[in-house]
């Protein structure tokens, strides 16, 4: 699946076999929240780091959720506000939809005059085909204009919006319902498990970690390298130690405690008792504590004076 890089949010598919109990509504708020907390988390350092990313795209600073995607149509209707079949799920403070007023529960109609509640609009038996064609109607609209107008239906009745939302570093964010403590990035997207926004649940900073090395491995091309010399360990090790290079400058410009990477990968590294992974592609976690401590003393003695610090390993574009 190929998709317009960006970072416009949305909500991690639930299947059957994740599902919780039908009469179980927090199960369902619970992982809107994980959702919007990991979008926050990735829209901020996405908008702090754009002066140095070459790869950009335009985001609204929203989760959305399709009613089909959920196993219980009729409990996620308890759960949740759907003025259409495809609506918000959260809004992320500060971000184009947010500004624009768009609450939770607020429908999508229509993308620059383009229908999308009909039931021509995907094919059949995908829950989340709405959605996508969504994002890719939005994408296409950003690419061309830099704005979208979006028909919506409100609390208040429809209203037509228009987004214009600054340009930011590119990565979409979602939630896996796996309790594996894991994450990964595939060029696009940055995928955290909910085992591991579990383990980073007292704090941010350290999930803001997370979030920073893998859409790092987005932002330096690495999947697309990866494809041309080989996965070879030293390939992939070489990958892994410009990722927590550059993530702790992420963070910084994000004004997150870059220090938080260091104290995760401990706690993560004594938790699992292997570093993040023992088989070569990954430095022991105690050598990737002093990789990261010697990065951050080497970024603090930059020139901060005129705003964000620029990552060597970024090239600043216009």
């Amino acid at each position: 699946m190929k998709w317009a890089a960006g970072i416009l949010l949305m909500a991690a598919w639930i299947t059957p076999s994740d599902a919780a109990a039908p009469e179980d509504l927090a199960a369902y708020q619970a992982l809107a929240q994980q959702d919007l907390r990991l979008a926050t988390i990735g829209y901020r350092l996405a908008q702090a780091n754009a002066p140095f990313c070459d790869r950009k795209t335009l985001s609204p600073g929203w989760v959305l959720h399709d009613e089909a995607q959920y196993p219980d149509k009729g409990l996620a209707k308890t759960a949740f506000v759907f003025r259409s079949p495809v609506a918000i799920s959260s809004v992320v403070t500060g971000g184009a939809a947010a500004q624009r007023g768009l609450q939770a529960g607020d429908g999508i109609a229509a993308v620059d005059g383009i229908d999308v509640t009909g039931p021509n609009v995907v094919k059949k038996g995908r829950a989340r085909a709405r959605v996508e064609k969504i994002q890719t109607l939005l994408a296409d609209a950003f690419a061309k204009s830099g704005a979208a107008v979006v028909s919506m239906k409100t609390a208040a009745g429809p209203k037509d919006v228009k987004l214009q939302p600054p340009a930011m570093c590119s990565s979409q964010f979602w939630v896996d319902t796996k309790t594996k403590l894991d994450a990964g990035a595939d060029g696009v997207f940055v995928r955290v498990t909910e085992g591991l926004m579990t383990f980073t649940a007292l704090d941010d900073a350290e999930l803001a970690a997370v979030v920073a090395h893998e859409m790092s491995h987005n932002l330096l091309g690495h999947r697309d390298r990866l494809a041309v010399s080989g996965r070879a360990k030293k390939h992939v090790l070489a990958t892994e130690i410009e990722a927590d290079r550059l993530s702790v400058w992420l963070m910084q410009n994000a004004g997150y405690d870059p220090v938080a990477a260091v104290r995760f990968i401990e706690r993560y590294g004594r938790k699992t008792g292997l570093g993040i992974f023992s088989d070569g592609t990954h430095l022991r976690w105690r050598n990737r504590q002093m990789l990261m401590q010697a990065e951050i003393v080497g970024m603090m003695q930059t020139d901060a004076r005129n705003g964000p610090r620029s990552p060597p390993l970024l090239h600043p574009s216009n």
